[in-house]
């Protein structure tokens, strides 16, 4: 099975809006939010943007960072060398990273945004603020709430993508693409509503049906061989 990046509506969304906002100069430039459920495709599609395009900084989130490690993290993504990473204060790293984003416009992306506490956001708005770079956030659902916390950071929102499940013409893109399996629209739509749209969960799905067609001797998918991988395991949610 090959590991593929298919072009849902969510993502095509999502590059348009990072596109039009890196396109545009400091006035229509801004925050773009991409949030979901986890495991809805939201990393997958930033990170795609940005390796594809060789584009921006991409930043993921640890859990409980401070200011001074979070403005490390990312003044050393920013740089985009093989540096060591920064000791700086916080506000060192920030002057540094204006300095640098003034010299070299490019777009930051935060992944899992919503684990951040509020007075990070405000750091990346002070970035926003003095270099017109788009400021893409993204993170599950809390991310909207904190963000209304602070109607200043809010107003600067020009894009929100939301990231929902997976439906059934994608899943049958999803099986083609990725594993070369033929499944027909009814058995499509049984593998979204199973997974309830996760399509991480879709992707392990499709690892036993690729296993399950090869051992059959055909790439098209039939009822039985569904039934056999949902009743594999229990496929549910956490």
């Amino acid at each position: 099975m090959r590991d593929i990046i298919i072009d849902t509506e969510a993502k095509i969304r999502f590059d348009d809006a990072v596109d039009a906002a890196f396109g545009s100069d400091k006035a229509l430039s801004g925050f773009i939010l991409a949030y979901g459920q986890a495991g809805r495709g939201k990393s997958v599609a930033a990170d795609g943007y940005h390796i594809s395009r060789n584009a921006g900084a991409y930043v993921r989130v640890w859990q409980n960072w401070s200011q001074s490690a979070f403005l490390q993290r990312l003044l050393f993504e920013v740089r985009g060398s093989n540096e060591d990473m920064p000791r700086y204060n916080g506000n060192r790293c920030k002057e540094i990273v204006v300095h640098l984003l003034q010299n070299k416009r490019q777009p930051l992306f935060i992944d899992e945004a919503d684990r951040l506490k509020v007075d990070r956001i405000e750091d990346l708005r002070d970035i926003y603020e003095m270099t017109g770079v788009p400021v893409v956030l993204i993170g599950e659902e809390g991310l909207l709430g904190l963000l209304a916390e602070r109607r200043r950071i809010w107003s600067r929102v020009v894009y929100d993508i939301e990231f929902g499940p997976i439906n059934a013409i994608e899943v049958a893109t999803y099986g083609q693409q990725a594993a070369g399996l033929k499944i027909q629209p009814d058995l499509c739509g049984r593998i979204a509503e199973k997974s309830e749209g996760d399509f991480r969960l879709v992707r392990n799905m499709m690892l036993l049906l690729e296993k399950a067609a090869k051992a059959a001797g055909t790439m098209q998918v039939d009822s039985p061989m569904l039934d056999t991988v949902f009743s594999s395991r229990s496929w549910r949610r956490k």
